[in-house]
Order: C-alpha cells, then sequence, then structure tokens
C-alpha cells in the first residue's frame, strides 16, 4: 500500500469516527423531541399504565384538537399568537425608527443619547423588574396583555437599535439625497429607501422578537396574579399542568408542548436565509 493509500485510509476513518460521534450527539439530542412527540399521540389508557411505553400504541393526532379544545390551550395559543405577532412587528419598526434617527439625522446630543442608551445593554434585566411591575401595577396594566408588548412598541432594546444602525450607516448618503430634492421627508426616505436595503437584519429581529417572546414564561407570570388573567401558551404549559383536568390527561400536555415547540422551529426553518446574513453582516456594516 502506498503513502497515498495509507493517507486515504486514515482519512476516510477519521471521517467515519466524525461522523459516528456526530450522529450520537444528534440522537441523544433529539431523543427529548422524539419522546416529547410519541407521548403526544398516545391514547390516554396507554399513557396512563403503570407500565413505562416507550412507543405509542397508535397515532392519535385528536390528542392535539383535545388538548386545544379541552384541555384550555386554546385561548392561550390565540393570546401567543396575537403577542408575539406585535412583537414581530413592533421590534423591528421601533429598531428601524430609532436607528435613523441616530444615523442619518442631525440633532443636538445625539451621539450623548445614543452612548446613554447603549449603558442600558449593561443593566441586568432583573434590576428592572421591580420598577417595572410597579409601574405597570400603578397604570391597572397587570393581569393584562399589555405587559408583554409594549416595551417592544416604544423602546425596542439598545442592542437592536445598534445593529439596525449599523447597517443604515452603509446607505449612501447620496440617495437620501435625490430623496430629499424630490420633496420626500425624513419618514419617507426611512420607509421608502432605507428600510428595504435593510430587510435582512429587520427580519433577523423580527424573527428573534417573536421566538423569546413565544417561549417567554417569566414575564407572564410576574404580571399575571390571577386564573382569570389572559395568558400565553408558555404559562400555559406550566399552570395548567398541575390542574386537575389535564393531570388526567399527560398526552394533552405533551401535545400542546409540540405546537409549542413547532412554531419556532418553523420560523428558524423558514427564515433560515435572512437570520444568518442578519447576523453575518450586521457587524460588517458602518
Amino acid at each position: 500500500m502506498t503513502i497515498n493509500e495509507k493517507n486515504r485510509v486514515r482519512a476516510t476513518v477519521a471521517k467515519a469516527v466524525m461522523y459516528f460521534f456526530l450522529v450520537l450527539i444528534a440522537v441523544i439530542l433529539l431523543y427529548p423531541y422524539g419522546f416529547m412527540l410519541n407521548r403526544g399521540l398516545m391514547t390516554n389508557e396507554w399513557i396512563l399504565d403503570s407500565y413505562m411505553h416507550y412507543w405509542t400504541d397508535g397515532f392519535r393526532f385528536m390528542n392535539y384538537v383535545e388538548a386545544f379544545r379541552d384541555g384550555g390551550y386554546g385561548m392561550p395559543l390565540v393570546y401567543s399568537i396575537i403577542v408575539c405577532a406585535i412583537v414581530f412587528v413592533s421590534t423591528p419598526l421601533a429598531s428601524m425608527l430609532a436607528a435613523y434617527a441616530f444615523s442619518k439625522l442631525e440633532w443636538i446630543g445625539k451621539n450623548l443619547i445614543f452612548s446613554l442608551m447603549m449603558l442600558t445593554a449593561l443593566l441586568p434585566g432583573i434590576v428592572t423588574q421591580i420598577p417595572l411591575y410597579v409601574l405597570y401595577n400603578d397604570l391597572g396594566m397587570t393581569n393584562t396583555l399589555l405587559p408583554l408588548f409594549l416595551p417592544g412598541i416604544f423602546f425596542a432594546g439598545a442592542m437592536n437599535v445598534f445593529l439596525t444602525r449599523q447597517f443604515l450607516m452603509s446607505v449612501p448618503r447620496e440617495m437620501e439625497e435625490s430623496a430629499k430634492l424630490d420633496g420626500a421627508n425624513a419618514l419617507m426616505r426611512c420607509f421608502i429607501i432605507c428600510m428595504p436595503l435593510c430587510a435582512p437584519i429587520l427580519i433577523y429581529l423580527g424573527v428573534s422578537a417573536f421566538i423569546a417572546s413565544w417561549g417567554d414564561y417569566l414575564t407572564p407570570s410576574m404580571y399575571n396574579n390571577s386564573t382569570d388573567a389572559p395568558y400565553t401558551l408558555a404559562y400555559a404549559l406550566y399552570d395548567m399542568t398541575s390542574r386537575e383536568t389535564n393531570s388526567a390527561h399527560p398526552e394533552w400536555i405533551f401535545a400542546a408542548a409540540t405546537i409549542t415547540s413547532l412554531v419556532p422551529t418553523i420560523l428558524f426553518t423558514v427564515f433560515q436565509k435572512y437570520l444568518i446574513e442578519g447576523v453575518q453582516t450586521a457587524g460588517l456594516k458602518g
């Protein structure tokens, strides 16, 4: 056997070993998800059996219907969609408006205000939780959905504004100047000229905000103190697990958990190109 043949054999063996461990890691990581899917399709008798069954006795897709119809997950799903849809639109919009003001407009104190805004990114979230709760409670907004999406409307977050500003810094000023000569005001230049060029980062911000809001348990648990208050699906998965109806139907819990995990997976799959492009190019602009 020649040296080249030995090298090829070593490379093949090394690649086979690498793929083996990668497949093994993938199986370990995907096992909990497969376990959840499997138990969400079991019949009630099968899942409550004293013997631990690792495979379903039939693909009972009615569990998904019953979970949201009889298990109480229907309205939390609607509330989650409403909140996440608002956040999906408001976060990129607020980021775009603030970033445009910081990158394209000239006004007194711009650099100082931008520096102060970036300092807020250093504040731990736990520091602002009590003041925010007191504020929302005084305004009568606790036990409502308002605290879940109002921050995204009025302030999208320092890092979101920073990333969008980085994109806007690369937009040639000549494009805006020509639009300004044609009579376009600042808002028109922002939405017609700049926003289409910032599509990758805006989609990235919208999808990231949607996924973060979709799986957020902490925020609803802070502001919802009543069983009659509207709450999202992430909170309902914890709250309704202890209720008698759902504890007697574990398959409903697994079915609702499957839907909860499926939505971010679909979003990431659909917008994967924009998410990667937004991350890769945000640091290169400016």
